[in-house]
């Protein structure tokens, strides 16, 4: 999809503190958005080159770090409220961690972290919006409800300083590509920062250590032979399974699954007109197969009510040896569980013809929102952002990841080792306001060297969600109700209480209930930006 057009830059920026940021949302605003222009950063190459869908490698950091930001971005901010999401355990308080009391130092601000773990996160960002004292900065999930709504109510329109060439003046946002920028789009402008995610998406990662054990055979060519390998690594008297999460809430053994069977990524499009994935015969098979393996016992017992974390953990400690998820989790399972050894499954074709789908992701993991304000508040808070997006190659990256040298972490050969202080003190979740775009590594060049190589086997294989970017508003305003109609009438069929065949007259009720006025408004939207 090209860059949209329209000389949106030439918005006063007092449109930045007034009330909504313009334009109501809706297909025609939005189509006119002129993304912010995408300017690569060039002080670095990496090992392993970039490509089409291919993401850059690194072996080692640099051994020459360029100091990117001379100044000190939040000067004169004084306290910056921020409020994010973590999937760790929330470090150490201010006043009893080094890295954080560093970090402020650098910045010129009171950066004043809530930290909130993701179990509690839905409940916290709508109390907060609700109320009337708003952070500096916010993580938005994609999810909430009537998020253009919410940043035209309650945030400042970017558009004026991130629009076109305006963006250049934060060098390391305009080195985020336009794939993450087009979640973005919202009330004819641009509503947040992304958090920068690679077009892979989410994977099915495999204990290739375990699979190697067992002598099963690591690359199923179909599903049978995938449902083989599941039995073999399932010995339930021992506690082990070779799944833990079904999918139901997104994501899991269902999406993969439904790559599998040659599942739409959500919508297809073809010849202007959209069809939802609900709506194929290819899922109602995903799904008897979903059903027919929980009916084998391939599944931890308690795969319906485990959390994230559980998830991973059982992963990490071979209760479980097959997980989908993000593809950042390479590192984080091989950092955190130490000894074992991650592989990726790739999903065939159900009937062995071939390689399956692999379903793009949807090029931000949130919306970053900064709250109205004048346009010296803003810009304070865009520098800020711009210096926690800077690249590996610079000072900035490895201090944010890394912490100081000799105190939260110790390099060898270009690879830095977190101290047991470090541990600890580095997990403030930055990385789900804003980042650099994605890259693998830097790291053990035999685990780089496999991340690539299962990249560039699945770069060809990208099936993206036509939507993105486009507006539908029954879908602001319903999509959650109809989502969680389908979700709860899945979960019966998936837990055994309705069979398969009900699909059908679910998927009916969905297109009745609004489906079918999302799927027209869709349309349209995409015909205004062909």
């Amino acid at each position: 999809m090209g860059a949209m057009t329209v000389a949106a830059a030439s918005t006063p920026l007092l449109a930045a503190c007034g009330g909504g940021g313009g334009a109501v949302n809706t297909a025609e605003a939005n189509a006119r958005v002129t993304l912010p222009t995408h300017v690569p950063y060039a002080g670095v190459t990496p090992d392993l080159p970039a490509g089409q869908d291919l993401l850059p490698g690194f072996y080692r950091y640099p051994d020459s770090l360029v100091t990117a930001i001379t100044d000190k971005p939040g000067a004169g901010a004084g306290r910056v409220a921020i409020l994010v999401d973590t999937f760790t355990p929330v470090p150490p308080p201010l006043t009893d961690n080094a890295y954080w009391q560093a970090l402020n130092d650098r910045i010129g601000a009171d950066l004043a972290f809530n930290m909130v773990p993701d179990s509690d996160y839905s409940t916290k960002v709508t109390t907060t919006i609700a109320g009337g004292d708003l952070p500096d900065i916010v993580m938005l999930p994609s999810w909430t409800p009537d998020l253009p709504g919410v940043l035209r109510a309650k945030f400042a329109d970017l558009t004026p300083y991130l629009s076109g060439d305006a963006v250049k003046e934060y060098p390391f946002l305009a080195n985020i590509p336009e794939f993450s920028w087009l979640p973005m789009i919202a009330n004819g402008g641009i509503g947040g920062l992304p958090t920068p995610r690679a077009s892979i998406g989410e994977i099915m990662f495999v204990r290739d250590d375990l699979v190697a054990q067992r002598s099963l055979n690591p690359n199923p060519a179909n599903h049978d032979e995938f449902v083989e390998l599941c039995a073999g690594l399932t010995d339930a008297k021992a506690g082990h399974w070779a799944l833990g999460d079904t999918g139901l809430g997104g994501g899991g053994a269902l999406l993969y699954l439904l790559e599998m069977f040659g599942v739409p990524n959500g919508w297809s499009e073809q010849d202007g007109k959209f069809t939802n994935a609900v709506e194929t015969d290819q899922y109602t098979e995903a799904l008897a197969a979903l059903v027919d393996m929980l009916g084998k016992g391939l599944f931890h017992p308690d795969s319906f009510s485990a959390t994230f974390q559980q998830g991973r953990d059982w992963f990490g400690t071979g209760t479980i040896a097959l997980k989908v998820d993000g593809y950042a989790a390479w590192d984080i399972l091989l950092s955190t569980y130490q000894g074992i050894d991650v592989g990726a499954l790739l999903a065939p074709a159900h009937d062995g013809g071939g390689d399956g789908r692999h379903f793009t992701g949807k090029g931000s993991f949130a919306v970053t929102a900064i709250k109205k304000g004048d346009e010296k508040r803003v810009r304070q808070m865009l520098s800020i952002a711009n210096w926690m997006a800077a690249p590996i190659g610079t000072a900035e990256h490895l201090f944010r990841k890394f912490g100081v040298d000799g105190v939260d972490h110790t390099m060898s050969a270009g690879l830095p080792t977190l101290t047991r202080a470090g541990e600890t003190n580095v997990k403030i979740p930055m990385q789900y306001l804003v980042d650099q775009p994605a890259v693998l590594g830097p790291g053990d060049r035999a685990v780089v060297d496999k991340q690539y190589a299962f990249h560039q086997r699945v770069a060809p294989l990208l099936v993206p969600d036509p939507t993105v970017g486009l507006y539908s508003p029954v879908n602001a305003s319903k999509g959650s109700v109809l989502s969680k109609a389908l979700n709860n009438a899945r979960s019966e069929i998936v837990r055994g209480n309705q069979p398969v065949s009900s699909w059908a007259q679910v998927v009916r009720q969905w297109r009745q209930g609004g489906g079918d006025q999302v799927r027209g408004e869709f349309e349209k939207a995409y015909a205004q930006q062909r």
